[in-house]
């Protein structure tokens, strides 16, 4: 598929999946600089211990752009051998302070290409996460050193954001 038909249709699903929500749906996804670092310190961890990590995102949802501003690395010691443990997120990503996670796929399928969609459990966590701090959440996931997708999540359904770098 070409490139402009893939930004087309990822616009066209932000506006299709938001199509219920009251108010204006964010079009526009912005890392701070202070943040991006953050998420690239986060990235190298990872990829050293070769295990997903996790992080808090603070984040803000004005009008049309969703800007993170801030990001916080968990303890992977708190975590089962698939990764960070999600009760460690749910009990520390929350409101006020924090608005969502930010979370690495480092294995490649195939040993070629990487993992750049939200597994199911990734899905269940980001659920509870809504459930228990009833209001949108932030989520984001870095699948390669620059690459990422975000979405926001909540009681109105989802809001997708077309892939971008961080």
């Amino acid at each position: 598929m070409p490139a402009r038909w893939s930004i087309g249709l990822s616009a066209l699903a932000v506006l299709l999946l938001a199509a219920g929500s009251p108010g204006p749906v964010p079009t526009v996804f912005q890392f701070d600089p202070d943040a991006r670092p953050l998420l690239h310190q986060l990235w190298q961890s990872s990829l050293a211990a070769k295990a997903e990590r996790v992080a808090c995102l603070a984040a803000t949802i004005e009008g049309d752009t969703v800007r993170i501003s801030d990001v916080l690395p968990l303890d992977p010691a708190r975590s089962d051998s698939l990764g960070i443990a999600a009760s460690a997120s749910l009990e520390t990503c929350g409101p006020p302070r924090w608005r969502g996670t930010v979370h690495t796929h480092v294995a490649l399928r195939d040993g070629l290409r990487p993992y750049s969609l939200f597994s199911g459990a990734d899905r269940g966590v980001m659920m509870l996460w809504w459930h228990r701090w009833q209001v949108d959440g932030v989520f984001c996931l870095l699948y390669s050193e620059n690459d990422v997708i975000c979405e926001i999540e909540g009681p109105e359904g989802a809001v997708l954001f077309p892939r971008s770098r961080y």
